[in-house]
């Protein structure tokens, strides 16, 4: 695709963005109309997650110390956000082929949409864990302010990850199997149930160029020990998400157009 047209679906894009705002709204209300508790569920979730983890591992083991199922919480809720958006997205557009056929509009909002819902969902998140901290004895300070730049990132480097994972499902239609090993795998090689401090020192800066680690070790930083976030890995984080998404949305936009064979 010609950078004339790659700037043209960018210009549409911005100018139908009150569309994909109406999308995540309709997606809010439709998935939540059916449940007997609703919009208590993005509460709930993250309840239920920091029990079973204190009654396996604070309980049952008798491990990982008094603020472990904090720990934990601070990294499993932004990372179920993290798999659930790559999961779906990659029926986000070969399960919308009759609505694709029919109907004009950015086909690019159909991943990225889902990717604002799961987060719209995790600021809810984070307000269960914030509130938790005081159960813990940990008290937030003013870097929580902090919170925003991780989270910023997150959603640009799911979006670039979604918006190629997307195309893919549409040509690979098997590709979900292999997305729920992947984000499986993630979970081992993430500082998601465990510290960085878990890993070798002389490994440290290779594991960080891993984006998902610079998130949960962000996060933690922020939450739980109350400081600013380390500056260096913010960069590479930002870094890493933009050139992702910049690789996702040329790989999307090129794609575009052949999707539309498939309808």
């Amino acid at each position: 695709m010609r950078s004339g047209d790659m700037k043209d679906n960018l210009y549409d894009c911005i100018e139908r963005k009150d569309l994909l705002k109406q999308m995540v709204l309709s997606k809010l209300i439709a998935g939540q109309k059916d449940l007997m508790l609703g919009y208590m569920w993005w509460f709930l979730e993250p309840l239920l997650l920091t029990f079973v983890y204190w009654l396996l591992v604070s309980v049952i083991f008798e491990r990982g110390g008094p603020n472990y199922p904090l720990f934990v919480l601070c990294g499993l809720v932004p990372y179920r956000a993290i798999a659930i958006s790559v999961g779906q997205s990659v029926s986000s557009i070969s399960g919308k082929f009759s609505l694709i056929g029919v109907i004009n509009f950015p086909r690019i909002f159909l991943p990225i949409s889902d990717v604002l819902l799961n987060h719209v969902k995790l600021l809810f998140g984070f307000m269960v864990v914030i509130v938790l901290t005081r159960f813990f004895q940990i008290y937030i300070n003013h870097n929580i302010i902090y919170l925003v730049i991780p989270y910023s990132i997150q959603v640009i480097l799911v979006c670039g990850v979604t918006m190629i994972t997307s195309v893919l499902g549409v040509y690979f239609r098997d590709l979900r199997n292999l997305i729920q090993f992947i984000m499986r795998v993630l979970v081992y090689i993430s500082p998601v149930v465990y510290s960085l401090e878990r890993i070798p020192d002389r490994y440290h800066d290779i594991y960080l160029l891993n984006p998902i680690a610079i998130l949960m070790v962000t996060y933690r930083d922020v939450i739980i020990y109350g400081r600013p976030p380390d500056p260096k890995l913010l960069l590479i984080g930002m870094i890493e998400a933009l050139s992702l998404f910049f690789v996702g949305y040329i790989f999307f936009t090129n794609q575009d157009k052949k999707l539309l064979k498939f309808v």
